[in-house]
Order: C-alpha cells, then sequence, then structure tokens
C-alpha cells in the first residue's frame, strides 16, 4: 500500500496480514479535515480492502473526503489514467512495464528493489501532484483547496526528476513498425480473416527477434492500444484481434504497368505470384497440395479489380470469402513438370511389366484414386524440385503396387477362385511387411530379393486374413563378442598366469596407465 504527502512516501508492505493498523484505519476513516487522493478506487481497491482486511468502505469511510483524480479528470474532460494525464499536463512520469509486473510478493525480508521502490513512490507522489494540476483547471473548487495546493506545489516540483526516456521511446517506436509490418503480413495471409492476434505476432520471427533487442518493451494489448492510431483492437470469438487502421488512399505503385500489360502477361504475372507465394509464419503445406491465398495478400486494389474482369485462366482457381474476398489458387505451376508425360511413362511402364496392352494400363492407372491424386498434384509444383520428386517416388510405388497386385491375383487365383487384381491391391496394402519391402526397393533400387517371394508366399497361404503376415524374423548378426558361456571356458582353458596377465592389462588399459 503507498501513501503520499507534499514531501514523503510510504510504502506499506502487508502481505499475509488480515488486519489494518489502528492508526492507518483512524485515517482512512477521518473526516472532511483529511482529503484523501485516490485514483480509480472503485475499480478494484474498494474490494481489495474488503476482502484483504474486511475493511468496508461504503460503511466506514466519509464518502465527502476521498477525490477521485479519475472523476476529476473525466469532468473536466481530460484524458483518465495517470499515464495519460501526466502526458496531457507535460510532467515526466515513467511507468516502466517490466517493473510493474515484477513479482512484488516474494521479496521477503530483503524488500523491494529499488526500481520497485521507485515505482511504487512514483504512483502516491504523482497521484496527490495530478489532484493539484487537475484543480487548477475549471471548474475551480473552493479556495481552501487552491491555497493547499500553492503551498505545496513549488516543493513537489523541485522533488520532480527529469528522465531522459529516448531510449525507451526509440525501442517504442522501432517496435511499433515491426509490429505493424507484421500485423499487415499477416491480416493479408491465409486464414487470417483479415486481422491477427497477439499470440500469432510473437510467433512472427521479425517480431521475435525485435522483442528479444527491444527490452523493457513489451508487445500485449495495452501496447496496441497504446498505438491506437495505427492500430484497430477488437474482440472476436473471445480474443483480441488487431489490424491496421484503413488508409484513406490506397496507392496503386504499380497501376501504370498494370494497366499497360495485356491479359496474358498480367495473368502470367500472378500465376508467378501465386507460386512464390509462402505463409508469413512458415506454415508447410502438404505435399504438392497449393493454398488459398487471398488476392490481396499478392495483389493491389487495382490489380484485385482487373483480375476479375480478366479472361477465365485454367491456370488459377478462385473462390470467395466473408473475411478475406477473393482467394486464388495455383491449378498450374508457370514450370511445372510435363504430367502427361509422367502419365505415358508409367502407362508403359505398367503394360511391359504385365505384358498388358496400353488402353489396359492406362485404364488400371486411372482407375487406381491414389495414382490419380499424386499425378494431379504434377501440375502444381516445379519441375527438378524436391516437390517434384517426392510425387514421382509416390507414382512410382503405386504403378508396382499394381503391377504386383496383377501377379497375386494370378498366384491366389490356383488357391481362391475369382480373385480380382482390385482385391489384391486392396490386400497388399494392409500388409506392413510388403509396403516395407517396397520402400526399400524403391529407395535403394537393385533386384526383387527372395523377400518378395517369401512375403509373397504368406499372403497366398493366409488369404484374404492378411493381415495375420508377419514379417520374417532375420538372425541377429555375429557381433563378434564370444558369449558369457563361451568367455568362461576360455579363461577355464587358459593357464593362470596368462590369465592374470591379461586381466592386468585390460585394468591398465581401462585406468589409461
Amino acid at each position: 500500500m503507498q501513501f503520499a504527502c507534499w514531501d514523503t512516501v510510504l510504502l506499506l508492505r502487508v502481505p499475509n496480514c488480515s488486519e489494518l493498523p489502528p492508526w492507518l484505519t483512524q485515517f482512512l476513516e477521518s473526516g472532511d479535515d483529511v482529503v484523501k487522493v485516490t485514483a480509480s478506487f472503485g475499480v478494484a481497491d474498494k474490494r481489495k480492502l474488503q476482502r484483504s482486511f474486511n475493511w468496508d468502505f461504503d460503511a466506514k469511510a466519509v464518502h465527502t473526503s476521498y477525490w477521485d483524480i479519475a472523476e476529476l479528470a473525466a469532468a473536466r474532460e481530460i484524458p483518465q489514467g495517470m499515464l495519460k494525464m501526466a502526458h496531457h499536463f507535460e510532467i515526466p512520469f515513467q511507468k516502466r512495464k517490466d517493473v510493474g509486473a515484477s513479482d512484488w510478493e516474494s521479496a521477503g525480508h530483503k524488500g523491494l528493489t529499488a526500481e520497485q521502490r521507485e515505482y511504487a513512490a512514483n504512483d502516491a507522489f504523482f497521484q496527490l501532484y495530478l489532484l493539484g494540476r487537475l484543480l487548477q483547471v475549471p471548474p475551480l473548487p473552493e479556495k481552501k483547496l487552491l491555497d493547499s495546493w500553492d503551498a505545496i506545489s513549488q516543493k513537489m516540483e523541485v522533488s520532480l526528476k527529469r528522465v531522459d526516456n529516448a531510449e525507451y521511446y526509440n525501442k517504442f517506436m522501432a517496435l511499433r513498425d515491426v509490429i505493424r509490418d507484421a500485423v499487415d503480413v499477416l491480416s493479408r495471409a491465409l486464414g487470417s480473416d483479415g486481422c491477427t492476434n497477439i499470440n500469432e505476432l510473437k510467433q512472427f520471427k521479425s517480431v521475435q527477434a525485435a522483442l528479444k533487442s527491444m527490452a523493457p518493451v513489451q508487445l500485449n494489448a495495452h501496447f496496441l492500444r497504446q498505438n491506437s492510431d495505427v492500430f484497430v483492437c477488437f474482440f472476436r470469438d473471445g480474443t483480441l484481434r488487431v489490424r491496421l487502421q484503413s488508409s484513406e488512399s490506397d496507392e496503386d505503385v504499380d497501376g501504370t504497368e498494370t494497366a499497360e500489360q495485356d491479359d496474358a502477361t498480367f495473368l502470367e504475372k500472378v500465376q508467378e505470384s501465386l507460386a512464390a507465394y509462402r505463409h508469413p509464419t512458415g506454415k508447410k503445406r502438404k505435399l504438392g497440395e497449393p493454398l488459398w491465398v487471398p488476392a490481396r495478400a499478392i495483389l493491389t486494389r487495382a490489380q484485385v479489380e482487373r483480375f476479375e474482369k480478366s479472361p477465365e485462366n485454367s491456370s488459377i482457381e478462385t473462390s470467395y470469402d466473408s473475411e478475406d474476398g477473393m482467394l486464388l489458387r495455383l491449378a498450374r505451376h508457370p514450370r511445372a513438370p510435363d504430367d502427361l508425360e509422367y502419365m505415358d511413362e508409367h502407362i508403359s511402364k505398367l503394360s511391359r511389366n504385365l505384358d498388358i496392352d496400353v488402353e489396359d494400363a492406362k485404364q488400371r492407372l486411372k482407375s487406381d484414386e491414389k495414382f490419380m491424386q499424386f499425378w494431379s498434384l504434377i501440375r502444381s509444383v516445379e519441375v527438378n524440385s524436391e516437390e517434384e520428386r517426392a510425387i514421382s517416388r509416390n507414382l512410382g510405388a503405386r504403378t508396382q503396387i499394381l503391377a504386383d497386385a496383377h501377379h497375386l491375383a494370378k498366384r491366389l487365383s490356383s488357391e481362391v477362385p475369382e480373385v480380382s487384381w482390385q482385391e489384391a491391391r486392396e490386400g497388399l496394402e494392409k500388409v506392413p511387411w510388403y509396403r516395407h519391402l517396397l520402400g526399400v526397393y524403391l529407395s535403394e533400387g537393385g533386384d526383387r530379393n527372395q523377400d518378395f517371394e517369401e512375403c509373397f508366399a504368406a499372403i497366398v497361404r493366409v488369404w484374404p486374413d492378411v493381415q495375420s503376415v508377419q514379417a520374417k524374423r532375420k538372425a541377429k548378426p555375429e557381433s563378434g563378442k564370444p558369449s558369457k558361456r563361451s568367455r568362461q571356458a576360455l579363461v577355464d582353458s587358459m593357464p593362470c598366469g596368462k590369465f592374470e596377465q591379461l586381466t592386468s592389462l585390460k585394468l591398465h588399459l581401462l585406468t589409461g596407465s
């Protein structure tokens, strides 16, 4: 608890106290001869006194002896809150958030730090000082109060310590610029609904780096509200959201260039922008799966309007969202591999492997849902990229599965009548042993080994109960280290002196001597 008169501040430590000292109770309950100056007293202080000390303000205090500077400021149309009032009167008041949020209760016998004492003393001192400044603003109070203020004001002003806030101010403004850029990017990003929140901002790499270098300035709701000329804060779905203040004008720096481009060139530029788009938080997309990107994330307002009027383009898909507006998705990468060449390659491979005609191989591939799913992704990735190589491996795996399913169905036909290659394919996909062998074969290459033959034989034996197929356990390779029994036999057969020499040598080696 903090108390101040014109030349002294008293800090009263009250951890683990359940009763107020008699002198303090007498002071709080005194009449109009002692004016008690408070700041937003009814917001929390009254409840704290009741809860902690069972002291009821409404029942025991002389209400007219309490003057609240927040109420006085509101009556004079001056911003409420001590920091805002101090700025209004151009008073050097510094309120460091890192000190205010520090641990005040566990100081114990060591007491508060010097920074904590100064922070607490400032609160009480400025509360009293701000009352005097408010009294000088009409409507003026009774003369007695003004005379009291005049008597102490000069000496209080002498106690004011000018603070150099330049370093804090520079960090504050630098962080503000970083946050503004991050909010701009995140508000345009996929799934952002035209806004973002503090958690998303703190995950942004440039913001993380700035927060480390700009302490004690912190990113919180108070910081965002302090910058209300840049940010708009509001609640949505129980979360505090933030977006940039809308600009009066939306300058289109590429407006002239865009207008001069023909439709084909303009659409190629949009396609390239979609190909280059990366989610601002580094969120990775699924293999080959193109992202829906808000048009405003890559295009200016004029370019969005131009795109809406452009002829349809098979390389770009469009959709609309109530929050983000027009969404764009890349249907074909501007430097995509030849998907038809991929299809022809695997048709030819399957046809040769199974000795079937090309049309039959084509139908088998096109009827395989997973093959077609991977094949459709080829169009949206860049040639020679890691994504293309991953998709190519998956296409190769699906083609090999179809070939193995054909051969398995033929082997099963002698045991189980009318087993189709489709049923054999479904069975193969349920056998972990087969999937493991296929993965090793596709990654390492080489000839199909005996393991495949044993796996197929095991599947035929238990068909259709393929879940019961277990991988063959391999014998553990020889490590070269004799077993415990063989070591003992060696010791028993060794002359005593020789064994002692070897044991001594081992001990010397272990101890490094």
